[in-house]
């Protein structure tokens, strides 16, 4: 169960902090020495499945990217999507932030958590969130993505 979860906190349904550096030329690009990250969660996909991890089925994308990176192999995560998430964005258990269900969206509130996209915006990176974001009020841009 827990290694479900681990990849849950590893593979694709939102990338959190994208940032847009792989997109720019010249000079400004050749200067920095930050790497890229590429965060993916998804919902729904147990640790056995991405061949990355030893799963049966074909992930050679997701493989690459592995081998050229950091993977998640020890985190604990909810069997609910949104405490996951929110668990994920600031790095605390969700009975700390008051997120414990996915009806809880309004437990947290921007500014009152220190969450990645802040952290990576005050590195230097720019930032974003893409596909699921679930039925919270305020979007990516009220979190602190770009």
């Amino acid at each position: 169960m827990r290694r479900n979860c681990v990849l849950a906190a590893a593979i694709a349904a939102i990338l959190v902090p994208l940032p847009l550096h792989a997109a720019d030329t010249g000079p400004a690009r050749a200067e920095t020495s930050k790497p890229n990250i590429i965060l993916i969660l998804s919902d729904d996909v147990g640790l056995g499945d991405i061949g990355c991890y030893g799963g049966p089925f074909k992930t050679p994308h997701l493989d690459l990217l592995a081998a050229g990176g950091t993977r998640f192999e020890y985190c604990y995560s909810t069997p609910l999507c949104g405490p996951s998430r929110c668990q994920l964005l600031t790095g605390r258990y969700p009975y700390r932030t008051g997120l414990i269900n996915n009806e809880s969206h309004n437990a947290i509130q921007p500014g009152r958590e220190l969450m990645i996209p802040t952290v990576l915006k005050k590195a230097g990176y720019v930032t974003a969130s893409v596909g699921k974001w679930g039925q919270i009020c305020l979007g990516p841009g009220e979190w602190g993505f770009d």
